[in-house]
């Protein structure tokens, strides 16, 4: 009986509580709505690690940590811009420059010349750094909003942006561009969770694309860091640069090849970093080391320029950038000014193969006088050379510091009064002209090294001026000239002597096999003009001398 109602009143209470939550059901939970889906071609990023603060600024504190509005494309994109002298290309990826091309200079296959080194997986021109590894990751795989899909130039600057912004994250890259020069102005700025991160942007790992025949020419060198600091222009080849060297202050700083360069000028005396980028093998399987050049940008904008090493439009640009053309110090002026001499001659003539020959010829017409007296002191000192040798074998023997050395200088004086000279008069004679010719020859040498004009200026059989003679011609002239002009210099040498100045001119044309043309056409039309001064010099002197020796015959 107790069973039965005990199992009475366990019924009834299951009976109460399953009426109780029939009727007295609690509200249903609420379901979460939907994330909204990423549209389509948007990368899909990780929560950002926040980024450490600055030393002595407190960390963010996660209500301060605002989410920006999403800017970003939808799909990766080729930006171009095309101006009279330059054409430009972005990827949208990263606001990254994918190609520089100035349009005024052409490569050896007759297409502008590319200044953007593309290297496979490597850095690439005006890339932003902000010093912290996630941050610039993120910033190379956004997907940059530009404010226009392509850009024409036509008369009036104009501006071309790139703005991007996701989660915490918000970058802008805008350039600046003038079509009247090759100077850009870049400003940049990155901001995460609302604090600004300081942005460096770069040029690297070199510039240009030299082809094998322009690396074999002499005097090419690879590209290199060069910027101008307190104490001048300074190069670092890229491999003595290391993984990072930092130089302050700097007016400019960037990198260069034999005929072209790229250089940022900060807004005013600032810091700049170099650095040495190992690149892949080359065509020959040697390692190569490419170079790395950039500042920091902070409020105010940095100018970029990319071009010919022209110094007469580079000195027109300001901010000393026609320093970067390595014209020299002391001789620098001289340089400059037969550089323009060579463009007002080129104005008139037309080609520059024979511009060098024209500019030669008048160079050695002002020298002639100069030479004319040289030769005529070298004839003379010829003419002494017998006696002069008898004198020298009598005190071979006699030390330097023995007085008897007196006797013989009283002997040499004694010579040349005999002969009507003197040895001060002779010594400057002989040694002036050859002090005063020689600065303006190696200055239009100089001129002819640096002067990009020649870069792909033909002159009848050869192509290209700056490049070496494809027959070897003119080394081979050169040397040939050079010997005749040895053999008809009078000289006071003896035999042995002679026979090791005769070696010089096949030591030239072994030096100068791969020397650029222009230069050997210069040495070349230079030692021509040699030739017919000594004979026209040796054959007035003779003329001169022709009465003297008559009368010798009579007596």
């Amino acid at each position: 009986m107790d069973e039965k109602r005990l199992l009475l009143a366990v019924a009834l209470s299951l009976l109460v509580l399953t009426a109780y939550q029939l009727l007295f059901a609690p509200p249903p939970r609420p379901r979460p709505s939907p994330a909204p889906s990423p549209a389509a071609g948007a990368s899909v990023l990780p929560a950002p690690t926040p980024a450490p603060p600055f030393p002595g600024q407190p960390a963010p504190s996660p209500a301060t940590r605002a989410v920006v509005a999403r800017i970003a494309d939808d799909k990766e994109r080729r930006v171009e811009v095309q101006g009279p002298d330059v054409a430009l290309a972005f990827s949208n990826r990263g606001a990254r420059l994918l190609s520089w091309q100035l349009l005024r200079f052409k490569d050896p296959r007759g297409r502008p010349e590319e200044m953007v080194q593309a290297v496979i997986g490597g850095p690439r021109p005006l890339d932003l750094e902000t010093g912290e590894p996630a941050v610039d990751a993120r910033l190379r795989d956004a997907l940059f909003k530009p404010s226009a899909a392509s850009l024409v130039l036509a008369g009036q600057a104009a501006d071309l942006a790139f703005a991007y912004a996701d989660g915490d994250l918000e970058a802008e890259k805008i350039l600046h561009l003038d079509p009247h020069d090759y100077l850009v102005e870049v400003r940049a700025s990155v901001r995460q969770a609302g604090r600004e991160l300081p942005v460096r942007v770069f040029w690297g790992p070199g510039i240009g694309n030299p082809t094998p025949a322009e690396m074999e020419v002499s005097g090419y060198h690879a590209p290199q860091a060069v910027y101008l600091g307190p104490a001048g222009v300074e190069r670092v080849p890229a491999q003595k640069i290391g993984p990072a060297r930092t130089v302050s202050p700097v007016s400019w700083a960037g990198v260069e090849s034999t005929y072209f360069t790229a250089l940022w000028v900060p807004s005013g005396p600032g810091e700049a970093e170099m650095r040495g980028i190992a690149l892949p093998p080359g065509d020959d399987g040697k390692p190569r080391v490419g170079a790395q050049a950039g500042i920091a940008l902070g409020p105010s904008p940095a100018l970029l320029y990319v071009g010919p090493k022209d110094h007469l439009m580079l000195s027109r640009l300001g901010h000393d950038l026609q320093r970067v053309v390595p014209v020299g110090e002391w001789i620098g002026p001289i340089v400059v000014a037969l550089m323009s001499l060579l463009r007002w001659v080129h104005g008139h003539v037309g080609n520059y193969g024979w511009s060098i020959v024209v500019l030669t010829v008048l160079i050695n017409l002002v020298m002639s006088p100069l030479r004319h007296y040289s030769i005529a002191n070298g004839v003379r000192m010829a003419k002494l050379a017998p006696e002069m040798k008898v004198i020298q074998d009598r005190y071979r023997k006699v030390p330097a510091l023995d007085p008897r050395r007196q006797e013989m200088q009283k002997e040499v004086a004694a010579l040349y009064a005999r002969h009507g000279m003197s040895m001060g008069t002779q010594m400057t004679v002989g040694c002036l002209p050859l002090l005063l010719t020689m600065p303006f020859l190696i200055a239009f040498y100089r001129v002819l090294s640096v002067s990009i004009e020649l870069r792909g200026a033909s002159f009848l059989w050869i192509p290209d001026l700056s490049q070496k003679d494809p027959l070897f011609v003119t080394p081979l002239l050169m040397g040939a000239s050079m010997f005749l002009m040895q053999r008809m210099t009078p000289t006071s040498m003896d035999p042995a002597q002679q026979r090791v100045m005769m070696i010089m001119p096949v030591m030239l044309v072994g030096m100068f096999l791969w020397a650029p043309s222009g230069l050997n056409l210069y040495w070349l039309a230079s030692n021509v003009c040699s030739i017919i001064q000594q004979a026209v010099t040796l054959r007035i002197l003779r003329t001169r001398d022709e009465p003297a020796r008559r009368e010798r015959r009579r007596t």
